[in-house]
């Protein structure tokens, strides 16, 4: 399977250096508007793909549309429609023989009419291959393309599925009612097939293949919905165009390509921007507080958490507070991103998947963009916090031997400090490759406001706080709490060795176990004695492994939670769902040793029993990196109050109770 995954990533590669993947996009524009309802003023953002969709927009007048694209091809495309639609000449007849029939005629003569306004790059790649492309018909180019010519065509005739008798009822819905059976086998070979073959020519990289593409029911179901479609025959170009080389007639075609879209495409021309580069280095580049919409595809699917959480640090920047954020997935949650915990994420895909033409992604969000800053999370240890390569030895060593060297103690505090006093000095260095789910973690701490409050339960040296260390002016107060005074202080002094004596005064350093019956009122104190105000965050970072009774230091953070509060956790895992293999019982035993404790149960007893989900939003990612070459699993859970963010990028708590959201109106007019 990996050899596979490392074919298709090669095969894309391959088609990217050679020539563009889309020549349509692979999204529906008409759901597009439904859901942007793009104004004027607008300035948006999005990814290019064929470039057809970001012209739909146009239509509608914006401001500014800027896309980019890291297919140097794509935007070639992009820039033969657009620079076509800036010739003065260009007349109706003309864009329709072109984009409509592929008329190769008519592509020549406006070729030679605007070919000098192309860039270098695109005018030397077009100038090989315009005339071919469009004698061999344009919706034969592109690897899509290609696929559609050869290996679909192949795949229907294994399977039966006579598409032209079909096309000749007039696409009708009664004929694929009986012919039903040619769906499921349809479905079947799409399952062999589509992972490892026809994956890198419609653009899926490997990391994007989740469980879901090894099912023939995933395959099924979209093929169901796409060719059950009553309308199919009337409305679908999309697959229209692939069967039918191209566009018939105005009745089943683009926006873009009919008559009484033409002057108001032509007369926005101008708004677009385009850039070959990521989608971060875009807005990186870009004045702050530009973008009011962005459109970001499904391109999150393929990025590792921490890549996700920077680009959205830039998309942050770059957005005015209240920005609508719309993509699209292969995936039905986000669950295996924490950083999607910083949003206020909408789901669209029970309302828009159904009215969707080409159905290619089950999953469709949109979210506003809050005004709070997203967790800034620097992975590097601060300067006090690294030790030496003997100073490291020494600490595992000690870490290794303490089963055996440790007497027998029985108060969890006292063997916390037997644990950990021997360690206290090299415990960040050394650990910081073992407890790998923590920046994932702290990815989800949500958007810090100004006055934010922070318990960090088995906080121990404080090392959570240094992921944020660009942040912490924001902070109200901050609590590491922990039973072991050994960790604190040298927290405490590494703290006073980096941050600042404002920043310090804010931090308190707390002996005292979560699970107390006065922790509650002990709390109160570094809240202005405020019993109700609560923590923004609760952070147990593999602490709730090491707590002897975990479930009821869950029901105690979650009682010490504010209004919109969050409990995130990073912890150990089991390696199965279960945690009943014998890989599970390896790691069980050997942690337990340490007194760490693995159980299955805990995801469960999270999801279910602490935060019930008509309630609270729980995620829980879960995933493996190795430690001395052997894969250990790990989990983040993130779970959450309701909160909204409004299309201003104020965020506020979420109430069922319509009678304490009125009386909290209220309270503000008053004020």
């Amino acid at each position: 399977l990996r050899k596979l995954h490392q074919m298709s990533a090669n095969m894309i590669d391959t088609i990217c250096n050679r020539t563009y993947i889309y020549n349509i996009c692979w999204e529906d524009p008409a759901v597009d508007l439904q859901i942007l309802n793009i104004k004027k003023d607008d300035v948006m953002f999005r990814i290019c793909s064929a470039g057809d969709i970001v012209l739909d927009y146009a239509i509608e007048g914006p401001a500014k549309i800027v896309i980019c694209d890291m297919n140097q091809h794509q935007l070639w495309l992009f820039e033969l429609k657009i620079r076509m639609l800036r010739d003065p000449n260009l007349t109706y007849d003309e864009w329709w023989s072109i984009w409509g029939s592929s008329d190769v005629t008519v592509a020549m003569k406006v070729w030679r009419r605007m070919r000098h306004t192309m860039s270098g790059g695109g005018r030397m790649w077009w100038d090989g291959r315009i005339e071919r492309v469009f004698r061999k018909g344009f919706a034969t180019s592109g690897s899509t393309g290609f696929a559609a010519q050869f290996i679909i065509p192949w795949l229907m005739y294994v399977v039966g599925f006579n598409i032209k008798e079909w096309a000749e009822t007039g696409f009708a819905h009664a004929y694929v009612t009986t012919n039903y059976h040619v769906i499921r086998r349809s479905a079947w070979w799409f399952r062999q097939l589509f992972p490892s073959v026809l994956a890198p020519f419609a653009g899926v990289p490997p990391n994007q293949i989740g469980p879901e593409f090894y099912t023939v029911e995933f395959y099924e179901s979209i093929l169901r919905e796409i060719f059950m479609d009553p309308e199919f025959g009337a409305h679908n170009y999309f697959y229209r165009f692939y069967y039918e080389k191209g566009y018939k007639d105005q009745s089943c075609c683009p926006r873009t390509l009919k008559p009484e879209c033409f002057k108001a495409l032509r007369a926005n021309a101008g708004c677009f921007e385009w850039h070959h580069a990521t989608v971060q280095e875009v807005m990186e580049q870009t004045k702050p507080n530009s973008f009011t919409k962005l459109i970001l595809l499904d391109h999150m699917d393929w990025m590792p958490n921490a890549m996700v959480h920077e680009e959205w640090i830039a998309l942050q920047r770059a957005s005015v507070p209240g920005a609508l954020c719309l993509w699209r997935s292969a995936f039905t949650k986000m669950d295996d991103k924490p950083f999607f915990n910083c949003l206020d994420i909408t789901d669209l895909s029970p309302k828009w998947y159904s009215k969707d033409r080409v159905k290619m992604y089950p999953g469709t969000f949109c979210a506003y963009m809050p005004k709070d800053p997203f967790p800034f999370v620097d992975p590097a240890l601060s300067p006090c916090q690294r030790a030496s390569a003997f100073r490291k030895i020494k600490t595992t060593t000690k870490m290794i031997l303490h089963p055996i060297t440790a007497g027998k103690i029985n108060a969890h505090g006292d063997k916390m400090s037997a644990f950990y006093a021997a360690q206290a000095k090299g415990y960040d260095a050394v650990r910081e490759n073992m407890l790998v789910g923590r920046s994932d973690m702290m990815s989800g701490f949500g958007p810090i406001k100004q006055g934010h409050t922070w318990l960090d339960v088995g906080g121990g040296t404080g090392r959570n706080l240094h992921y944020l260390r660009a942040q912490l002016d924001l902070f109200e107060r901050i609590v590491v709490l922990d039973i072991c005074p050994e960790l604190l202080q040298i927290g405490q002094e590494n703290a006073k060795r980096t941050f600042t004596p404002v920043q310090c005064e804010k931090i308190s350093w707390v002996t005292l176990d979560i699970n107390d019956k006065n922790v509650r009122s002990e709390l109160a104190k570094y809240l202005k004695n405020d019993l109700n105000r609560g923590f923004d965050t609760i952070s147990f970072s593999y602490s709730l492994s090491m707590i002897p009774k975990w479930e009821e230091a869950l029901f105690s953070a979650k009682g010490l939670m504010s209004e919109d509060g969050r409990v995130i956790i990073s912890d150990f895992d089991s390696y199965t769902e279960q945690g009943d293999s014998i890989k599970d019982f390896l790691i069980r035993s050997w942690y337990a040793q340490d007194g760490v404790r693995i159980e299955a149960k805990s995801r469960k007893f999270i999801a279910e029993q602490v935060f019930p989900d008509d309630k609270f939003t729980v995620t829980l990612a879960r995933f493996q990196r190795k430690l001395a070459k052997v894969s250990i699993p790990h989990y983040v859970a993130c779970c959450r109050k309701g909160t909204i963010t409004t299309p201003e990028g104020q965020r506020r708590p979420s109430y069922n109770d319509l009678t304490k959201a009125a009386t909290e109106t209220e309270k503000k007019k008053s004020k």
